[in-house]
């Protein structure tokens, strides 16, 4: 790994997992889950419609979205969402009392599996016979792009060991989705391919606890795949150009995006929160860019855009801030209508003739205000 890229990646894991200790927070969330469901005990064990109804959680946001669609009508079917909408990914979250009451009852949980659910052993702690299963798991190992624990400097030994030791590892795996976080890259509902096949999983999955209504959800399937391909077939030529832009990422999520259509991957620098950075850390994320060369800086428009709008103005690069469809409201076409603008986004990128024009051009359309000297920062 390039030696900059790790010293970034281990000075922002450190403080990631600072804040992990769970010994007291579990602790805390089993009194308050006791206490909340000692509540609902005392309030009486009758009968109610509920004890009929088949009961799926997410864990969030794109998830809920695609269950959404998939349970559409479908009558008996009650769907939750465990974390808030606009909480985003899942790395860092901090399991609250509600979130384990909201699964009382659960037939089952679906969460998206390589380490994005890195609380699943307290829920599992609580709710030992609880049915989770794994978006990943619907997928096969080829499909998967590594994690950070695997990222390259570009060095074609370092890159084929690298390579070697990813492949080890997810072909040894029972589950792909119980892979610990940093093997694989997590966020392959951005590839619309992957995604599709997601969607057949959870279908069958559904069907096989739920046979019932295993006819409405093949059809909610193939309608909301249909609404999926008639999108893609839109966008079909941004395959077809023979020389495309390189990218900068700035969250991992988008390389799914990126290698769906081609697009070189030139450097993914995990920014995650864009505050808490020091000079120090700013100085190497910009080498780091300008090492890549002429490329296009990609963002996620969940955070304030100011480190991005600061590698622009460094190293001359255009930037653009893409929809990673981790947040938002509960609506059935969300997804669908993150994805649009994000091809959108593609096209406009690939029709650049001068990079300075179209950079000048970016900031003057950037909603964004850059911040004076604090980094903006989104709450979990």
């Amino acid at each position: 790994m390039n030696k900059k890229r790790q010293n970034i990646f281990l000075q922002r894991r450190e403080k990631r997992k600072s804040g992990r200790s769970r010994s007291a927070g579990t602790w805390v969330l089993s009194v308050l889950l006791a206490a909340l469901l000692c509540l609902g005990a005392l309030s009486g064990c009758q009968k109610t419609e509920k004890e009929d109804t088949f009961k799926v959680v997410t864990s969030f946001y794109p998830l809920y979205i695609m269950l959404m669609n998939l349970t559409d009508g479908v009558d008996g079917v009650e769907i939750a969402n465990m974390a808030e909408p606009q909480t985003g990914c899942l790395h860092d979250y901090q399991l609250r009392p509600k979130d384990l009451v909201s699964l009382e009852g659960a037939d089952l949980f679906v969460a998206n599996g390589g380490g994005m659910e890195e609380f699943l052993s307290d829920v599992l702690d609580t709710y030992p016979s609880l049915t989770v299963t794994y978006l990943l798991d619907g997928l096969h190992e080829e499909d998967l792009l590594p994690g950070e624990d695997h990222a390259h400097d570009g060095h074609d030994h370092a890159h084929a060991h690298e390579e070697e030791d990813f492949h080890e590892e997810t072909e040894a795996a029972d589950s792909l989705g119980k892979l610990p976080s940093g093997v694989v890259n997590p966020h392959t509902w951005l590839n619309p391919e992957l995604y599709k096949e997601e969607l057949q999983y959870i279908s069958s999955i559904l069907s096989e606890m739920d046979e019932e209504n295993r006819e409405s959800y093949e059809e909610n399937c193939a309608s909301y795949i249909g609404k999926i391909d008639k999108l893609t077939a839109e966008y079909e030529a941004l395959k077809e150009i023979p020389s495309k832009k390189g990218c900068v990422l700035l969250h991992e999520s988008f390389a799914y995006l990126a290698d769906a259509y081609g697009f070189p991957v030139m450097e993914t620098v995990d920014v995650e929160k864009d505050s808490g950075f020091s000079a120090r850390e700013i100085r190497q994320l910009i080498d780091l860019v300008r090492e890549a060369g002429d490329a296009m800086i990609i963002s996620d428009s969940q955070y304030s855009g100011r480190i991005s709008r600061l590698l622009a103005e460094e190293t001359g690069l255009v930037t653009y801030q893409m929809d990673s469809g981790v947040s938002g409201e509960y609506e059935k076409d969300a997804w669908l209508d993150a994805m649009r603008g994000n091809l959108e986004i593609l096209r406009t990128a690939s029709g650049m003739t001068s990079g300075s024009a179209v950079a000048s051009e970016n900031r003057v359309k950037d909603p964004e205000k850059p911040a004076d000297s604090e980094t903006g920062s989104r709450e979990e």
